[in-house]
Parts: structure tokens; C-alpha cells; sequence
């Protein structure tokens, strides 16, 4: 696995534009296939969508990569996830930043990401089973926030929530249309969102969205 990895650094991150060390570094130190269900062990470091429980799917390893790189994340960085999914990027979040909180709406996912984060003695991760979509609000403020599921539009709870100078990533759209966003705090009063590349991934899950149906 070991010699996978190398390739997908050498073969797909960087010739994509993913050049920063601590990104790679971190890229390096985490094994994929630690958080990939066994029949698909095979696939851990290839851009594929690899299916996890609930019918989502763990992000690709170059949209991993772009998430970090574009975020820059520091080690003195207090970080929020929404969506702990298969708990690969909340580990690279936890090794690069100082601390994070990261949530998800289904405990059986938390319980598993903790166990793969077992192996590494993480020490720095507090894990919650919360909806983003319900009436919950962050109870404090972060200078990083990663949304690892796309949403329709801009989530103002989290906007909110974010430090002076802080950054957040969230893909916004529907399908076929989807683009991620860099949304940074400039002031305390302003905030700057960047469009960054075309992507498609899974939307998070809204429970609390009424159907409309048709008769």
C-alpha cells in the first residue's frame, strides 16, 4: 500500500497542483486504507468514489488534498467538521491543526472513525452526534471550518462561527453543477467567498427538509 500511495502523490496530486509540503507530509503519514471498509482496501488510493455506510462515499484523495492545501491549516488552528463520514480527513485536520470538534447526524459513523482513529493516538478530536440542519449552532468560534458534504447554499450558522481571519470549505450546488467555495472572514463585519474548482460529491444529509408531495 505503501507503494500507492507514493504513486497517487507523485502521479495524481501533484501533477493536479497539490505542492505544499506540510499537505503532503501529512498526506504521507496517514494511511488511507485504515479508513476504507475491507472489500474496497484495494481502491484506497485510487480517485474513486468509495461507497460507506448510509450510501455515502469518503471524499477522493485529491479533494482531500485541495481541502488542505487551500485551507493552510496551522497548528494553532481550533477546526470544526460537519460530516465525520469515514474520519480520513479528520485525522489530517487533527495532525495539522491544535484541535477538532467534528460532527456527524449518525453515531454508527462516529463510532467507527473513532476506532481508526485508535491507531493513532489521537488525542485532539471531540467527537459529537449533531444535525447541522436542526436546530443546533456551533457553541463556539473556529478559525477553520470544513463541510465534507455539498449544501444548496451558504450556511450562515457556520459563517458565523467563524474567527476573524478564519476559512471555511463547502461545496454549494446540485448536481451537475456544484463548485467549492473558500468562505474567509476578512473583518468582523466581511466576508470574502472564493469559488475553487468544480467538484461532485454527496450533499449532507437534511432530515428536517419537508418533501413536497404530489398527488
Amino acid at each position: 500500500m505503501q507503494i500507492n500511495k507514493k504513486n497517487m502523490i507523485e502521479s495524481q496530486l501533484k501533477p493536479e497542483g497539490i505542492s505544499c509540503q506540510k499537505t503532503l507530509d501529512c498526506i504521507q503519514k496517514v494511511n488511507r486504507e485504515d479508513f476504507v471498509p475491507k472489500e474496497f482496501q484495494k481502491l484506497s488510493y485510487a480517485e474513486y468514489d468509495i461507497p460507506l455506510q448510509n450510501n455515502f462515499h469518503m471524499l477522493r484523495p485529491l479533494i482531500v488534498a485541495k481541502i488542505l492545501q487551500l485551507l493552510n491549516v496551522t497548528p494553532h488552528d481550533e477546526i470544526l467538521e460537519i460530516g465525520t463520514g469515514s474520519g480520513y480527513l479528520t485525522c489530517c485536520l487533527s495532525i495539522m491543526g491544535k484541535a477538532v470538534d467534528t460532527i456527524d447526524n449518525d453515531n454508527l459513523t462516529l463510532e467507527e472513525a473513532k476506532k481508526s482513529h485508535n491507531k493513532y493516538n489521537i488525542y485532539n478530536v471531540n467527537y459529537a452526534h449533531k444535525d447541522i440542519f436542526s436546530s443546533w449552532v456551533p457553541e463556539k468560534k473556529y478559525d477553520i471550518i470544513v463541510v465534507t458534504g455539498a449544501a444548496e447554499e451558504r450556511i450562515s450558522k457556520l459563517e458565523q462561527a467563524l474567527n476573524k481571519n478564519g476559512k471555511m470549505f463547502i461545496v454549494i450546488g446540485n448536481h451537475p453543477v456544484m463548485n467549492a467555495h473558500i468562505i474567509e472572514k476578512v473583518s468582523e463585519n466581511k466576508l470574502v467567498c472564493d469559488q475553487s474548482f468544480e467538484t461532485a460529491i454527496d450533499h449532507l444529509t437534511n432530515n428536517n427538509k419537508k418533501n413536497v408531495l404530489n398527488f
